[in-house]
């Protein structure tokens, strides 16, 4: 192993907002080892997806760092950009809010597009737990 790392920086939708840093802390725990970082920000170390305790990089998933500001941060080492990006995904179905990210190479999240996004994905999947956009009184 090299010790390379890339930092693939992402931003929790509706966070602090429709989900707080202790309702993820609780909800991601189910995934893998969450440990505290400096302040109120935490990692997870997810469990690799054999079920096995042997690392194998071609089973594992990225360390995320989620950050007071709802930003998180994707360590990734040796691993393939379609299993990040699969974790990503299984991550956000766990939160319940949609997870921005920065695609390899290119630039961080648009908060403008933010917004769109969120709107989005309160009336494509019913809101917050599955509450209506108009009984949350969302924007």
């Amino acid at each position: 192993m090299s010790g390379d790392f890339t930092v693939l920086p992402g931003y929790i939708i509706g966070g602090g907002k429709l989900i707080t840093l202790d309702e993820i802390r609780k909800k991601v725990e189910s995934l893998g080892t969450v440990t505290k970082t400096a302040g109120s920000s935490f990692r997870l170390v997810p469990h690799n997806e054999s079920g096995s305790d042997i690392l194998d990089f071609d089973d594992m998933y990225p360390t995320v760092y989620f950050n007071a500001d709802y930003s998180v941060d994707f360590y990734v080492s040796n691993l393939k950009y379609e299993r990040v990006v699969s974790f990503i995904e299984k991550l956000a179905d766990v939160l319940g809010v949609p997870i921005d990210y920065t695609e390899l190479g290119n630039q961080s999240p648009d908060p403008e597009e933010e917004q769109k996004k969120i709107e989005k994905f309160l009336e494509e999947f019913g809101g917050y737990y599955g509450r209506g956009k108009k009984q949350n009184n969302v924007p």
